[in-house]
């Protein structure tokens, strides 16, 4: 498996929520949706190189109401079985009318829900051109959701769960040309899911 060097974005989504109040991850303005902090150099200065792309990304997003999750945009890294750096543009996105409840649901079908119904839609928002440089290596997209006790509070607080997956540069395009399915793509690719509370893990994707 590949090393994952997205701590700080993985502790941010795996924060507990408040019984009925707090933060909903979602970034209700271009601020709040790019991702700032880098602790690696080269992230930050990919992030400064290409800061026009990720507002013009951010406001395609809002012209299609769609909601990014906050610091959603922006750039991160894996280390390959060899040893070498990649590079991939951010995209996290955060759906408003996703809601679950935890007493009816399992970490498992929330994921496949997640799968079938946000993924493709919110993944072609995105063009050939946002991944075409070439110190870009591909395109790290995620979906991050709610998980809520409805008993308590069904339109705040709880916990978030994420999946989070890097395509690279090739896959994706296959994708926008229909060449390749989404769930084709990401059986392959490197993905990162926390379910239910748990640690993040890599996981070997299977549609249902």
């Amino acid at each position: 498996m590949k090393k994952i060097l997205v701590c700080c974005l993985l502790l941010l989504l795996t924060g507990f929520l408040t019984a009925c109040t707090g933060p909903v991850q979602i970034a209700r303005n271009e601020t709040e949706g790019l991702k700032a902090g880098y602790q690696n150099p080269h992230l930050g200065a990919l992030s400064q190189k290409y800061a026009g792309l990720l507002k013009s990304i951010y406001a395609r997003y809002r012209l299609n109401k769609m909601s990014l999750a906050k610091e959603g945009l922006g750039f991160t890294a894996l280390t390959d079985n060899s040893g070498q750096k990649l590079y991939y543009l951010l995209v996290q996105v955060r759906p408003e009318d996703v809601n679950f409840d935890q007493n009816k649901t399992t970490g498992e079908k929330r994921l496949q829900l997640i799968l079938q119904r946000y993924f493709e839609p919110n993944v072609r928002v995105l063009s050939k051109e946002d991944v075409a440089p070439d110190d870009i290596n591909g395109l790290a997209f995620g979906v991050t959701w709610p998980v809520r006790d409805f008993t308590q509070c069904d339109t705040a607080g709880g916990f978030v769960e994420y999946v989070l997956a890097y395509v690279s540069k090739s896959d994706f395009f296959s994708i926008l040309d229909g060449s390749e399915t989404v769930s084709s793509v990401l059986s392959n690719s490197e993905v990162v899911t926390s379910l239910d509370l748990a640690p993040p893990k890599s996981i070997k994707l299977r549609y249902q």
